[in-house]
């Protein structure tokens, strides 16, 4: 459900991914794979014991190398709610590794009983985008919001702080509640945003939903906000992630065989666009 490069690869030849077992008892893992040309080979479990269940869903995933070297991972919360508010809990959250799989220095909440000291921050749903500023350093996450009665179109980007609690399942989205975070980047009722990348000011969403858009977002009085939002691209039905690749080009994965979306031939596809 992820991956990353070591960010000393190929000196330091290992791949990161993230994935569900089922032997020991269902949960995710973050694994690390030694990369030998045209195979690779597991070297170890960097992190296990994340929540699974058998639907799938609300799963997370989403693995990054942040500019700190630390590795960053995303968590849902596999619909149970409440685990996204419990520290014991790995799950609704998101967590930040050393490359070895330790928890990383500095992590707000190392050395706090009852709390698991990988967590980073909390009160996720299921988080799947993570990137960060290429200026600034600050880190976006894009999150899958509720949709139906209890909030359609709730879908955010969250600029993630340290020990950051961004409210769910107490509010969803903009709650104003000065326990919880509020989105930074609420988009709208089509949007659905399991990936982002910022660069050269512009911040870039897939859509799930098929309505995958670019953005400029602004600064103003200490809090982002939305100045543009354009369609990026179209016509390729549901896109899973998007990033900017060090070509300068964009990368973008389709998802129409996900079991919610209507397959076309070809698919699925990565696609290359300038």
């Amino acid at each position: 459900m992820g991956l990353a490069l070591h960010p000393r690869f190929p000196r330091e030849p290992y791949v990161y991914a993230y994935r569900t077992v089922e032997e020991g008892g269902l949960r995710n893992q973050v694994v690390r794979l030694r990369h030998l040309g045209e195979r690779g080979v597991l070297d170890r479990v960097v992190l296990d014991g994340i929540p699974a269940r058998p639907h799938g869903l609300h799963s997370g995933g989403r693995i990054a190398f942040g500019p700190d070297g630390m590795l960053y991972v995303t968590t849902g919360e596999v619909y149970e709610r409440e685990l996204a508010q419990d520290l014991a809990s790995l799950g609704g959250k998101v967590l930040r590794l050393t490359p070895e799989g330790e928890p990383a220095p500095g992590n707000p909440f190392l050395g706090r009983r009852g709390a698991r000291p990988e967590v980073y921050s909390l009160g996720h749903r299921n988080p799947q985008g993570l990137a960060w500023h290429p200026k600034t350093g600050e880190l976006f996450l894009s999150e899958h919001g509720p949709s139906g009665e209890q909030g359609f179109g709730q879908d955010e980007v969250n600029v993630v702080v340290p020990g950051g609690n961004y409210g769910w399942p107490k509010v969803v989205g903009r709650g104003n509640d000065p326990r919880y975070r509020d989105p930074r980047l609420p988009c709208g009722r089509r949007a659905s945003l399991p990936g982002t990348s910022p660069s050269s000011g512009d911040l870039y969403v897939a859509g799930l939903r098929g309505r995958p858009s670019s953005g400029s977002p602004s600064r103003g009085k200490g809090r982002w906000r939305v100045s543009r939002v354009e369609t990026a691209l179209s016509g390729f039905g549901r896109l899973r992630e998007v990033q900017v690749g060090p070509d300068g080009a964009l990368y973008v994965t389709t998802s129409n065989r996900d079991g919610r979306g209507g397959a076309r031939p070809g698919d699925d596809r990565v696609l290359r666009l300038a």
